[in-house]
């Protein structure tokens, strides 16, 4: 017997979001709080169940015991996925870690639909690697996998800015050529495509998608170039350090453990043993002693997450004020310094330009100019940046723009397409 309710599962870098359709209804469920947007964050706790999102990073700076992690959608299609890390003293597959928290987000739609799910429509990015299809192919397998390990019987995968698309049709009455731009947490992804309310209901649209394109640039690209400018420089980077048999040898500190620092995937891999020991080497004979000490700080009480939740702090208080003040207190650091927006904006500047060169292949890959786009759906966080805002409209000065909710129409967008995949009402 067809189950008769199906779900959509937008498993984002940085948020995720889970929809579900049946009874006549495609609806939003809420995650956690009554939000339907939940982190994609998990913290281990030791002889305890894990808990994800908001509680999850809440549990992680209050300092309790455990292994935090987030970011983990950009490990996909990587050497890192056949790989396992230590948890509780048990080496634990990182595709056991995704499985656990799909897992959650398909238990949480099922507690709203009242009954067990097995159908689901999932969001993928349009590449989830630029330029190797291999790995593209590869990642979209892993999470299909994981999808059905975490109890799904019957999984098709939609583009998120398609599913963008169909989340705003209903609200367009006449056709409209729409340009959809959806920078997510670690993709930024365009469709060209024909949406009316009339289209709704059909299973096929492939006559209405005109083009399909994507670049691996993201909310945490942005946060990862604002560590690498402003932050990192704090902690030591650029600094110097005598070499350990000639003291008049000077050296130029590591970089490594800074762009590890600055990743949300790989922010772990700073603060090992070892990593925390090469540290402290450095810092005995470092020429800046005082900003390796507060790096070993950070690493030593593994407060890299917390450090890059102040940089997405900043990030995001940049697009209402020209600057803002990064604050290390809370970190146990007593230092801050100021940031503005015109750093931030030089530092992402050609992730920035390859975003707006994207839109253009967008547009070729279509056959259509600017001025034939008649409507904008913009959707994911950083299409709230000055630079992006200012940038598309600036290209599209004649377009409308539906905006909705940018954080939760791809999940809603999923269930609209589940419904017509899986003939629910």
């Amino acid at each position: 017997m067809k189950t008769p309710i199906a779900c959509g599962i937008d498993f984002g870098t940085s948020n995720s979001t889970v929809a579900i359709a049946g009874n006549g209804t495609k609806k939003l469920v809420p995650l956690e709080d009554n939000k339907t947007t939940l982190p994609s964050a998990i913290f281990f706790r030791p002889k305890m169940a894990p808990i994800f999102g908001r509680r999850a990073i809440a549990g992680y700076t209050e300092g309790d015991e455990g292994r935090f992690m987030r970011g983990l959608k950009k490990i996909l299609g990587t050497s890192l996925m056949d790989d396992k890390t230590n948890i509780g003293g048990r080496a634990v597959p990182f595709t056991e870690i995704l499985q656990t928290f799909i897992g959650h987000l398909k238990t949480s739609a099922e507690n709203a639909a009242g009954m067990p799910i097995d159908n689901l429509v999932l969001g993928r990015p349009v590449h989830f690697h630029d330029g190797n299809e291999a790995a593209d192919k590869k990642s979209q397998a892993t999470l299909e996998k994981i999808a059905r390990a975490a109890g799904f019987a019957d999984i098709e995968f939609l583009y998120e800015p398609l599913a963008a698309a169909f989340a705003h049709e209903e609200t367009v009455q006449d056709e409209k050529l729409s340009l959809v731009v959806d920078l997510g947490g670690g993709t930024s992804d365009f469709t060209v495509i024909r949406i009316a309310r009339d289209k709704m209901g059909r299973a096929d649209r492939k006559d209405d998608i005109l083009s399909t394109f994507g670049v691996r640039i993201g909310g945490t690209t942005f946060d990862y170039r604002l560590s690498l400018k402003n932050f990192m420089p704090e902690l030591g980077l650029g600094t110097q350090y005598r070499d350990l048999f000639d003291k008049d040898k000077i050296l130029h500190a590591p970089t490594g453990v800074y762009f590890q620092l600055s990743d949300w995937a790989h922010v772990n891999f700073a603060q090992t043993p070892k990593a925390i020991q090469e540290t402290l080497d450095i810092k005995r004979r470092s020429l800046a002693p005082e900003k390796i000490a507060r790096l070993l700080t950070i690493q030593e009480n593994h407060l890299g997450h917390a450090l890059l939740g102040e940089v997405e702090k900043i990030k995001i208080d940049l697009t209402e004020a020209e600057a803002a003040n990064a604050q290390f207190h809370k970190l146990g650091l007593d230092f801050e310094f100021p940031v503005t927006r015109r750093e931030f904006e030089s530092a992402i500047q050609d992730d920035v330009s390859r975003v707006m060169n994207a839109i253009d292949e967008s547009l070729r890959r279509a056959g259509v100019k600017e001025k034939d786009i008649d409507l904008l759906v913009l959707t994911g966080g950083s299409t709230e940046l000055p630079i992006i805002n200012t940038l598309i409209q600036k290209k599209f000065p004649h377009a409308a723009i539906s905006q909705g909710n940018k954080l939760d129409s791809v999940g809603l967008g999923l269930a609209y397409r589940a419904a017509n995949i899986f003939q629910i009402n």
